[in-house]
């Protein structure tokens, strides 16, 4: 949303450099969040990720040493740019609900919540992670004031990796939290004001098959039909991924039947092996609500996205709904 990189693995200055590549000619994602032109524009910024903003020579709450090479802290970069403002940097979920932003004492908010990628909801300690429900209600808090309206941006980003290690259990609850973060939205503003689009970048190679029975557990064994092999099968499975070795290249496929499919860490059936399971090609949806969501039904390029939004929003020097309605 505010970096142009020509790797997206390279989010810190030696991230570049092992690659034989300048950072001072195409900036780190990092700094471009800090120093770009979008990005230290930028009213609320939350995630993971502290170890790419810290110097080598340095560790976080954590214990974690940082990654940047260059000496540069990118924090205190970003404290000493707001510290005429009235901002607020927080590193866990207990500064997050004790940082006073409902009432208008805070206009700027960094929150980097982990070292790395934040935890899977489902392995989460509560004290240290903030849900994403409580991450898109403490930004509305801070946007909501603008007498111009605002932009927010959210991905649940980890439905994508409990994919990618054929996990549904993980990627499934990952979902469940994004709803319940679109639902408070929705809860907290009006369809007359306020443009809600929720859309995926892709798709993965994830399917449901088989006959089951109504109210039979999604995350267990079909159990309306056996394979010819007469051992059950998975309602879901993978058709790439790490679930291979577990389940198909043995003398016999494993009889889930013995094995624990509600373990979180389960790696469940695919057909072709590979370490990480891959994105697929299917067409994804695209769901809203508010003013001129009526452009958002069908099938159409990716890209569309966000003029459409543009529209809607009178964003931009381009045709709007504003400059259509002024003609």
């Amino acid at each position: 949303m505010y970096a142009h990189t020509a790797n997206r693995n390279w989010e810190y200055n030696g991230a570049i450099e092992k690659d034989g590549f300048d950072p001072a000619v195409c900036q780190d994602i990092a700094s471009q969040l800090i120093h770009g032109e979008v990005g230290k524009h930028m009213r609320v910024i939350m995630g993971g990720g502290r170890r790419e903003f810290l110097p080598t020579h340095e560790t976080d709450i954590d214990g974690i040493r940082g990654r940047r090479t260059d000496g540069e802290d990118l924090i205190k970069h970003w404290q000493h740019h707001h510290s005429h403002h009235r901002s607020a940097y927080v590193q866990n979920r207990v500064q997050l609900l004790e940082t006073n932003t409902a009432h208008g004492e805070t206009d700027y908010l960094l929150g980097l919540f982990s070292s790395k990628h934040l935890p899977y909801h489902l392995d989460a300690d509560e004290q240290q992670i903030p849900t994403l429900t409580e991450m898109v209600s403490t930004a509305m808090d801070i946007l909501e004031r603008n007498d111009n309206g605002y932009f927010l941006f959210v991905e649940g980003g980890r439905i994508d990796h409990g994919h990618h290690y054929t996990q549904p259990i993980r990627a499934f609850d990952e979902t469940v939290e994004f709803a319940k973060a679109i639902e408070m939205a929705r809860s907290r503003t009006s369809q007359d004001n306020t443009l809600i689009v929720v859309t995926a970048d892709h798709s993965h190679t994830m399917t449901m098959s088989g006959y089951s029975s109504r109210k039979n557990d999604i995350l267990g064994v079909n159990n309306g039909q056996r394979a010819d092999d007469e051992l059950p099968y998975a309602t879901i499975s993978y058709a790439n991924g790490p679930g291979y070795d577990r389940n198909v290249q043995r003398e016999a496929r494993l009889d889930l039947n013995r094995v624990d499919m509600r373990d979180k860490s389960f790696a469940f059936p695919s057909t072709v092996p590979l370490g990480l399971e891959t994105h697929g090609g299917d067409d994804v949806a695209v769901f809203a609500s508010g003013p001129w969501a009526h452009l958002f039904s069908g099938t159409y390029e990716q890209h569309f996205i966000p003029h459409a939004m543009a529209y809607a929003g009178c964003i931009g020097p381009g045709r709007t709904a504003c400059t259509e309605q002024q003609s």
